[in-house]
């Protein structure tokens, strides 16, 4: 039997579009104030994603919790990688694309 582990992470296209905020923005004068701004815009791109799925909670979006083997079978058997995350990847980077930076 596998080992199980606690899985409770993000969907994983929110947390590459957070990523990418951090090069989209245009320093401020300061670091801080440009670490603030990207935080403000985080915040606003999960809330709209949250709008649109209910939740960035990977196991919420999928039906499985990928931190348990029954979850990564499921998964895998129902082909959630191939159908619902490039929907989730597709929005995620709408989202980025419409943010004012």
């Amino acid at each position: 039997m596998g080992q199980e582990w606690a899985w409770v992470a993000e969907c994983g296209a929110v947390t590459g579009a957070m990523m990418i905020l951090g090069f989209k923005v245009q320093e401020a004068s300061t670091e801080k104030e440009t670490r603030y701004r990207v935080y403000d815009l985080a915040k606003e791109l999960v809330r709209l994603f949250e709008e649109k799925h209910g939740t960035i909670m990977c196991k919420d979006l999928l039906g499985a919790d990928l931190g348990t083997l029954e979850g990564r079978d499921k998964a895998v058997k129902d082909n959630l990688f191939r159908t619902l995350c490039p929907g989730f990847v597709r929005d995620a980077a709408q989202i980025l694309s419409d943010m004012k930076t």
